[in-house]
């Protein structure tokens, strides 16, 4: 699935290197930054309605570490790349405070859509599904939405806090930082 079309750029950040050499219009690569000094990223849950996880996120983002992932659009279909990631917040006694969480929407049709994303801490027991897709993109709740426009936007609970921004592009990128409050 991936195609090199271009030689890598030393002075390119690496997460825009990895969206641009796959070779289909529609897709998200997620860099995460973990900035905590308490807590690890660990058990990743993925729902896809449109897409599928090319490069999976890391199954743990460690203390002040990084994980990437990318999600892509189905070849030969007219759909974009649209899901939800998760991970368990996990502090240094094990203990859950709750699951980041991930959104995005990169349409197929730039007539109609825009890119959309949102960032959200959510309790613990949260399942990563349709519904929880449906609820980040129409609803409100324990998370923060906005276009797709390189914006930051950022959402606080408890003594957390993830920030992020996303490409309004058909190779996307967007950039997660989560980080102790």
């Amino acid at each position: 699935e991936l195609e090199f079309k271009h030689r890598t750029n030393l002075n390119t950040p690496f997460i825009e290197q990895i969206s641009s050499i796959i070779n289909t219009g529609r897709n998200v690569s997620i860099q995460i930054n973990n900035q905590s000094a308490i807590y690890t990223l660990k058990h990743p849950r993925v729902f896809t309605s449109s897409g599928y996880p090319l490069s999976p996120p890391p199954p743990t983002i460690a203390r002040n570490s990084s994980g990437a992932c990318t999600f892509t659009k189905t070849s030969s279909s007219f759909r974009g790349s649209v899901g939800v990631l998760t991970y368990q917040i996990l502090d240094i006694e094990a203990h859950t405070p709750g699951k980041l969480v991930i959104m995005f929407s990169v349409p197929f049709d730039y007539n109609m859509y825009e890119n959309w994303f949102a960032l959200g801490i959510f309790e613990e027991n949260i399942t990563c599904d349709q519904d929880l897709f449906r609820q980040m993109y129409y609803e409100k709740g324990s998370f923060t939405r906005s276009k797709g426009t390189g914006t930051e936007i950022s959402y606080s609970q408890k003594n957390m806090r993830v920030n992020g921004t996303m490409s309004p592009a058909g190779k996307c990128v967007m950039k997660v930082e989560f980080e102790d409050q």
